[in-house]
Parts: structure tokens; sequence; C-alpha cells
């Protein structure tokens, strides 16, 4: 095994730290910050203080989990990330579990969840009134064009993920410098809507680290470019550094800009839709929808990305012994795909759809969504990977406190808090979805261990 980042010959190394910057950004920043601003608000009663030091923390929790996560990457040329590290420094079936968990739980729950937010805010330009279940049947018709095109044609899918990566802050720029100029009066909530005042939650502020959780998601996609990043020792760091910072900056701007804009209470009463008003608001209804499409390509961006990687690590499991399957292993000779791993993650995507709609119809999760049950479950899978730099310290491996004791601590902590604010926000859920998450867990072990038990 190469666990030496010095090793690496410097012709592989093609990438340079603003790529690195930039692939932070462009795979954090999306559709979370959209929809769930008004939940981080809501969570903190409507204080919006309280929503800055929210935000706040989480980019301080990813700045220390990342920078953690960074002494791995300089340390092995393995691709796969978290699976890839598992592999290395724990054994097979433990990257096994951890890649089932995200090819098959993580990935599709954020994808479908993203999708059917990119449907209800193309359905409020096309039909506001429109049902529940009409949301579902479009974001049904999403998921089949993402796939199709997925499969169909890799330039296509590539210019769209191209195109949304360059125009999804567009909107949060604008948000962010109206917020600061903006002197109109309080706009009148709707008159079909229940009005929702600030209040007093106490410690309940906590929960909103969940939904805070879901914005920051996708930080550690750089750990997968370590090995062809130049100067990685110097630079690696510092993305990890000015990536969050550049993305604390842009939320906390966009979210105190668009409660300058609206207030409070309005954002509190229209939840995900207070976007529409507040661009409505700023250039009227045409143009204000002009901008609402593209935060719909900047949503569908994102699910575009999600399954993208989701549809290739099926197959590279299979090529890796980790799943017994020759049809998932197998490459279409026209479109360089596993035609079968392209259908199988389609029928969990719209298996973890069908689970969306009774979750959230019924409110199950109330005031949230699958979405944030499996973000908090992945960032559980980081603390096994955050306790091998830890060891590493004591072997001797890492010489600096910082990162080899500070930084997995603090890291650690914020998993915690996120953790505690999952049971703050709802305990009974939070009891349940952590029972189902360990049962998966388990049963991704198992199967794990009997692939292993076959294998000559």
């Amino acid at each position: 095994m190469d666990v030496e980042g010095e090793g690496l010959e410097e012709k592989n190394k093609t990438y340079g730290l603003l790529t690195a910057i930039a692939m932070i950004v462009g795979t954090v920043v999306g559709s979370g910050i959209y929809f769930k601003a008004d939940d981080i608000l809501s969570f903190t009663g409507g204080n919006v203080t309280l929503g800055v030091l929210v935000i706040l923390l989480g980019a301080v929790n990813i700045v220390f989990g990342s920078l953690t996560l960074a002494q791995l990457a300089l340390r092995t040329t393995t691709s796969g990330g978290l699976a890839g590290y598992a592999e290395i420094y724990y054994n097979q079936t433990f990257a096994t579990v951890i890649g089932l968990f995200q090819s098959f739980i993580y990935i599709p729950v954020i994808t479908t969840v993203v999708t059917w937010v990119a449907s209800s805010y193309t359905l409020s330009l096309l039909k506001p009134d429109a049902s529940f279940e009409v949301e579902i049947i479009l974001t049904i018709v999403y998921l089949f064009i993402i796939a199709i095109m997925n499969y169909y044609s890799k330039q296509l899918a590539g210019f769209f993920q191209s195109l949304s990566t360059f125009i999804k802050v567009i909107p949060l720029i604008i948000i962010m410098i109206m917020g600061l100029i903006w002197h109109q009066p309080i706009p009148a909530i709707p008159s079909n809507l229940p009005i929702v005042e600030p209040r007093d939650v106490g410690f309940g502020w906590l929960a909103a680290l969940v939904p805070l959780a879901f914005t920051f998601d996708g930080w550690n996609v750089v750990t997968n470019i370590a090995p062809e990043l130049k100067n990685a020792k110097r630079n690696l760091p510092l993305a990890y550094i000015l990536g969050p910072i550049f993305i604390l900056v842009l939320y906390v701007s966009y979210f105190v800009g668009l409660n300058n804009i609206l207030g409070e209470t309005f954002i509190l009463s229209t939840g995900n839709h207070s976007v529409n008003f507040a661009f409505n608001m700023i250039f009227g209804r045409a143009l204000g929808n002009v901008l609402i499409i593209i935060v719909i390509i900047s949503v569908l961006g994102v699910a575009n990305g999600m399954f993208l990687a989701n549809i290739r690590l099926p197959q590279a499991m299979a090529e890796k012994g980790w799943l017994k399957s020759e049809s998932l292993k197998k490459l279409h000779p026209q479109h360089q795909l596993s035609t079968h791993s392209t259908l199988f993650v389609m029928v969990i995507n719209l298996l973890w759809l069908v689970i969306h709609y009774f979750v959230f119809k019924y409110q199950w999760l109330p005031n949230s969504d699958i979405s944030e049950s499996a973000v908090v479950f992945n960032n559980l899978c980081l603390l096994p990977i955050y306790y091998l730099v830890f060891q590493l310290y004591k072997k001797g491996q890492i010489k600096n406190k910082f990162f080899g004791i500070i930084a997995p601590l603090f890291a650690t902590l914020g998993i915690l808090v996120i953790v505690l604010g999952n049971f703050i926000l709802n305990f009974k859920a939070a009891l349940i979805t952590s029972i189902v998450g360990i049962l998966f867990i388990l049963l991704f072990w198992s199967y794990a261990k009997r692939q292993q038990s076959y294998q000559p």
C-alpha cells in the first residue's frame, strides 16, 4: 500500500488550489441553502442572530473535519474517498459497508429529495396550487430525464453539470447584495397561508444543525483528487480553509439578506417558497421567475451530479469484488457505463421516493425529511475515519498536534453535536431512524463478510 504523499509523481499532479476550492464550493453550494434556510430560521425560533451562529458552527465543523481528512488524503494515492481510506487503513469489510451505505442509502436519498425540491420549485411557477402527488410525479419525470441523459450522453450530462455549477451562486449573490441595500416595507403574508410568528425555542436551536448539515454536505469530495493536486501539503489544507470560508460568507449573507427583504414572520410562514417571493419583490414577477428557473437548474445540477456519481458506484464495487455481480461489472461498449448499475440505481431512487412520499405526506419526521437522517448517518461514518488520524498521530506518522489531536477532536465533537440536534429535533423519529440505520449497517456488514468468505 502506498501511504506516502511524497512518493507521488509530479507529472500526475494536474490540479491547483483554485480547482480544489472550486470543487468544494461547487459541490457544497447547490440546493440545500434554498430550501433549508427557512428550516434553520424555524428551529432558531425566528432568531436571525442564532441562525447566523448555527451557520458559523457548521462552517467550523467542516473546517476541522476537512483538515482531518486531509491528513489521510496526503498519505495515500487511493481514490474512492471514505471507502478507499477504510479499505487501506481498516479492511475490505468496513470499506464495503461504507460503499453500500453510500450507494444504496445516502446518495439515492439525497438525489431523490433534491429532485423533489426541483419539481416543487418548477410547479411553483407552472401550477402554484399543485398537490404533493403532482410534485412526486414530476420528480419521477425528472429522475428519468437525468438517468437517460447520463446513460446515453455523458457529454450532455457533463455540460449540464458545468452550466449548473457556473450559475448556481448567482441567486445567492443577488439576495446577498439586495439584502444589504433593501429598504422596502416587509411584505404582507399571502392570505391562504397560516401566520407563523417567531418564538422562544430554548436549546431547541441546536436542532437547526441538522438541516445545516445538509446545506454543508459534500465538502469531502476533494479527497478524491488529492493524489492529483499540485503541492498538496500546502494546497489541500488551504482549500479546506478558504473553501468553507467563502461558503460561510455566501450563506450568512444570503440568510441575513433574505431576512432583511422578507422578515422573519414571512419566511416562517411561506417556508421553502420564500425565495420565490423575494425574487418577485426585487425584480417583478417576470424577471423573478427567470431567477427561479436558475435556482431550478442549480438544484437539478446537484441531483445530476449525485446520480452521475451513484450509477458508477455499484459497477466499481462489483469490479473490486465487493459486490458479486457480473452484470453490474459489465460496461456497455458504446456508453462505457454499466446498464444494470444504472437501472439498479434508478430503482433504488424510486423506492426512496416512495418512502419520502409517505414520510413527508404524513409528517413522520415533522419539519424534516429523510435526507437529513441520511446526512446524519453519513457524518457518523466519518467518526472511525477521524479516529484513524488520531491513531496515526500516536504512531508518530503525524507530527503536528493540531492536525493529529485538535482537528479530529473538534471534528468529532461537531458530529456529536449534529447527532444531539437530530434527537432534539424529534427524539422519537431520531430513535427510529437510528435503529433502522443500524439495522442497515448490520445487514451490509453481514453481506460484506459473506462476500469475503466466498473469495478464493
